[in-house]
């Protein structure tokens, strides 16, 4: 069983342009993981497709595990984070994004990571949304420490326009 963050896009009733939302899904594959998908959209079932999908194997030096929700206390010290940062570029219409996923034991220390990795230069940065991944479908997203400290960044296995509907 893997974990994926998965960026989505399609319309909204009334909308003017297209919009987007962030899922993360449990599946052996993308594939499998398509009718969770379309289940979690609120916009329009029609054109909605995928931007981009990244398989979660590795934060901050920590091996992502999925086990069934009664295999575990839930008593862990860490967390995996969603965090959705929002910024400004002089000149331009659009508010710019950037999600990171982080490990930390608080949604402030979270916070703090995923700040310190956006590197372009923004004005009035802040958090937008955020979300601890711990359980998912009846499963637990758990921790192990990775004695190689991997990180797989946040640089997408695939990007583009998959239309799923």
């Amino acid at each position: 069983m893997n974990l994926y963050l998965v960026v989505l896009g399609g319309r909204m009733r009334g909308g003017n342009v297209e919009m987007h939302d962030v899922r993360w899904v449990l599946g052996d594959t993308i594939e499998a993981t398509v009718p969770q998908l379309k289940s979690e959209w609120i916009g329009n079932a029609q054109g909605l497709h995928i931007d981009s999908y990244k398989q979660l194997r590795f934060v901050d030096g920590y091996r992502i595990t999925i086990v069934n929700t009664n295999e575990t206390d839930g008593n862990e010290d860490n967390k995996i984070w969603f965090i959705n940062l929002g910024g400004y570029i002089s000149g331009e219409m659009l508010e710019q994004h950037h999600l990171e996923i982080v490990v930390a034991p608080s949604l402030k220390i979270a916070k703090r990571r995923a700040l310190q990795r956006w590197s372009k230069p923004m004005n009035q940065i802040h958090k937008d949304d955020h979300a601890a991944i711990t359980n998912l479908q009846g499963y637990s997203v758990l921790l192990e420490s990775d004695p190689q400290g991997r990180h797989d960044g946040m640089k997408p296995d695939w990007s583009g326009y998959w239309v799923i509907s």
